[in-house]
């Protein structure tokens, strides 16, 4: 016999907070027969009591998504989900109706939070749309598993004009064993730190004192109380360090470009952590007397960078580095061969950071270049994922875009973009781009979309199924 379920409208569940290690569940209206039920798929299953009006799920995946409700004999309450973002395309901060798209997000930076999951910054130019960008701000939102949703925005610090000149001039960081939240920003003339400890709700600034000069690019990393950061300058490029909560105790050193070379200051410079948690950059370098340039690999313990390669040249340079399973990966914007101008983006890796790979290229799914904004992750069984641009060619690339390229060993490359499956046509080169793993080895990508899909203009993000 088919029982009918019917809603009781009474019956009002809801989550008081979701981490990856536990649910919080708070309702009202069951009687003492009511039951708790849990579906992580398509079947609800009893998991505890319902009179006691609240219960503590531990027994979760930490990357798992679930569903709860209360039911008493047929009568259902409303149903509440938790978990990470949902596989494919959302729309994390999205452009407000009638403001100038290509204004917001052009700088965007991510990292992932205590609980593994997305958390982003990103810049909006002149946000009343009056020409002044003394007002422009740098904006923060994070997923909530507990209203499985985005956050709404919420306005870090007002910076005025932010360095444009296509770098990474935002950085975000989290220190997962406290969830303190930390970032970085290259504004006007001076260098800017923001710190939360409150999941991004507030935050407190200080300018930094770096002796980089007007900076361009920066980045950082967060853990265990510490902060690693790096601030390639107009004269210089500095390495910090110090209290995540201080940044008036961190300690600047010098970023070393090897005799002979300078490090080119309007260029991108990438920092990643190890799986001991030590600090590694990447950056590109010019000959101070002649024509050769290089991308290098350098450690806060080496005296001297070490070459990732020094063939080919890079009209527009840009790296981005990270570490993941039992190596190093850096992608790289350079032109192995004068006569494909197409291909300028490479693969490289290392085991230790001493020795590194050949450079590979990477392939488009479609008669079009490669081209920065970069970004590349590697999950913990050494696979890799790499996105980039494609801002020319004569015809459109059969997956659509941001280009995807992946590989589980820096050697074959199989690429395809993510508008195709989505079902939009999405920019081929958007202002800013990023690739992040999460623990669970699934994959994010994060860009600008000034584009009036069916996901709107904003700040786009992609989660692997």
């Amino acid at each position: 016999m088919l029982v009918s379920l019917t809603v009781a409208a009474a019956q009002q569940l809801s989550v008081k907070s979701a981490t990856a290690k536990a649910v919080q569940l708070e309702w009202t209206g069951a009687t003492g027969s009511a039951s708790l039920e849990r579906s992580s798929g398509q079947t609800f299953q009893k998991i505890g009591p319902g009179d006691a009006g609240k219960y503590t799920d531990v027994g979760i995946d930490a990357f798992g998504t679930y569903k709860y409700r209360i039911n008493t004999g047929g009568k259902l309450s409303n149903e509440v989900t938790v978990g990470p973002p949902a596989a494919g395309v959302s729309n994390a901060a999205p452009a407000p109706k009638g403001s100038a798209y290509e204004n917001y997000g052009p700088a965007t930076a991510i990292s992932l939070d205590e609980n593994g999951d997305p958390v982003m910054a990103f810049e909006w130019v002149d946000p009343n749309g009056d020409g002044d960008k003394a007002d422009n701000e740098i904006r923060f939102v994070r997923w909530d598993r507990a209203s499985y949703q985005w956050t709404k925005p919420v306005r870090v610090v007002i910076t005025g004009p932010i360095t444009d000149q296509g770098v990474n001039a935002i950085a975000v960081g989290c220190d997962r064993s406290s969830g303190t939240l930390a970032m970085l920003a290259a504004v006007g003339d001076a260098l800017m730190y923001a710190v939360s400890s409150d999941r991004g709700a507030t935050w407190k600034s200080a300018p930094v004192n770096h002796a980089a000069g007007t900076p361009h690019s920066v980045a950082i990393a967060v853990t265990g109380g510490q902060t690693y950061a790096a601030v390639n300058g107009e004269d210089s490029a500095v390495y910090l360090t110090g209290s995540v909560a201080d940044s008036s105790s961190w300690k600047p050193k010098p970023i070393p470009a090897g005799g002979g070379w300078k490090v080119r200051n309007s260029s991108n410079i990438a920092l990643t952590l190890d799986g001991s948690g030590k600090p590694a950059l990447a950056f590109y370098e010019d000959q101070q007397e002649g024509d050769v340039h290089r991308y290098v690999f350098w450690r806060p313990t080496d005296a001297d960078p070490i070459v990732v390669t020094s063939d080919g040249s890079s009209d527009s340079p840009d790296v981005a580095l990270t570490y993941g399973g039992h190596k190093f990966g850096v992608l790289i914007a350079v032109q192995l061969a004068n006569d494909d101008s197409g291909h300028v983006v490479c693969y490289s890796q290392s085991a230790d950071g001493s020795s590194w790979s050949k450079p590979s290229k990477l392939p488009i799914d479609g008669p079009r270049s490669t081209n920065p904004p970069l970004g590349i992750a590697l999950d913990s069984k050494d696979a890799i994922t790499a996105a980039f641009g494609s801002n020319s060619g004569s015809a459109a690339a059969t997956c659509n875009f941001p280009a995807v390229s992946r590989s589980a060993d820096g050697s074959s490359w199989n690429t395809c973009g993510l508008g195709k499956a989505a079902g939009a046509d999405f920019n081929p080169e958007p202002s800013t781009l990023h690739v992040i793993e999460a623990p669970n080895d699934k994959t994010y990508v994060l860009w600008q979309e000034q584009s009036e899909t069916k996901y709107g203009p904003g700040v786009l993000i992609w989660h692997e199924r």
